[in-house]
């Protein structure tokens, strides 16, 4: 009788706890490549809404043109958690955020980290098994 070999694929996702809510973070090749587009928006955008709230005069900006800045970051944030926790998750946690754009910030960096630590580690253990496959 031979002896079969196993092999199991890994899960495709990691469950995070945000303020007692569970959200799946799926990491196939569709949703890594959503998140490297939300990732670059997210950058572009909020370099953005930080230019305009430095430009903000308030002695002469009206009062449509400070809220633009602040709906700005807003949208921007909301993108990235959307993107990566689901559609209609942003509202929730804005207010379990205590609707603090700022707050929801550091949820919005933990993402950014659990994606670059994701794709390094992959592409790390890819490149150890190919090395140690050569020197074989």
């Amino acid at each position: 009788m031979t002896q079969a070999y196993q092999f199991n694929f890994e899960k495709t996702y990691k469950e995070i706890d945000v303020s007692g809510d569970i959200h799946r973070v799926e990491f196939n090749d569709e949703a890594l490549t959503r998140y490297q587009k939300a990732v670059k928006r997210f950058n572009q955008g909020i370099k953005e809404a930080q230019d305009a709230l430095n430009n903000i005069n308030i002695e002469t900006d009206s009062d449509d043109e400070i809220q633009k800045v602040s709906d700005k970051q807003k949208d921007v944030v909301k993108d990235v958690v959307e993107v990566f926790l689901g559609e209609g998750t942003f509202e929730g946690l804005y207010e379990k955020a205590g609707k603090s754009v700022m707050n929801l910030m550091s949820l919005v960096d933990y993402l950014i980290d659990i994606y670059s630590s994701e794709m390094k580690s992959k592409t790390e253990d890819a490149r150890k098994k190919y090395l140690e496959n050569v020197k074989k």
